[in-house]
């Protein structure tokens, strides 16, 4: 990702009169950290030599939300934010599969993400601390049609991406899972109809061919 990627973080967050330079500094440090953590289900699962990172997939779901949120005409601002905060608290956890959070179990998972979050939250302008940490809560409890909205392009992202793959030659049966889980996930009626399109076969297959992953 590149980055004028997480510049744009740092514009939406730290735009305050009154910032300290040293905590805009501290709260890009911790946003960079996303550039080199890799998105441990194409690791796991693939084998690639290179593979999406988190703050690749964030800023493709970012856009994905500017897109459609304007398409819908919800508020794009509000689902910018909380695109570039859902997986933000990853600078600090890493990036965790479902088998890692199982592992871990769910109260230890929930309480490292909480401190993660107070973390970065510090650095937030003490006023807008508070609206930041609604914001997160809105996303995790999705009690928005932007938050839902979210949830659910996160999902068809990795389908998208999949998709990608599958260009570059990765096998139709190791990308089964990523869009069985994109499907159980997505429940608006419009994503729903693109995922199918975009993860059926024939539709891999016509593809031109991308980028070769390698694995």
């Amino acid at each position: 990702m590149h980055r004028e990627g997480f510049l744009g973080i740092a514009v939406i967050f730290a735009t305050k009169d009154g910032i300290l330079l040293d905590q805009l500094v501290r709260f890009w440090e911790f946003a960079a950290r996303l550039k080199a953590e890799q998105r441990k289900g194409w690791v796991k699962k693939l084998r690639l030599q290179r593979t999406e990172s988190v703050a690749d997939h964030s800023f493709a779901l970012s856009l994905l939300c500017l897109f459609e949120g304007e398409r819908r005409g919800y508020n794009v601002e509000r689902l910018l934010k909380l695109a570039l905060l859902h997986d933000l608290e990853e600078s600090i956890t890493g990036d965790l599969t479902p088998q890692d959070k199982e592992s871990r179990g769910e109260n230890i998972v929930k309480a490292q993400k909480i401190a993660a979050r107070e973390q970065l939250l510090s650095y937030f302008p003490k006023e807008n601390q508070r609206v930041y940490q609604e914001l997160w809560s809105e996303l995790e409890n999705e009690r928005s049609k932007e938050a839902q909205l979210v949830h659910e392009l996160d999902k068809l992202e990795m389908a998208l991406q999949a998709n990608e793959y599958a260009k570059g030659g990765i096998e139709a049966t190791k990308l089964k899972e990523f869009y069985e889980s994109s499907r159980a996930a997505i429940k608006d009626p419009k994503l729903k109809r693109l995922l199918d399109e975009i993860s059926s076969p024939r539709q891999a297959q016509n593809q031109p061919d991308g980028a070769d992953y390698g694995q």
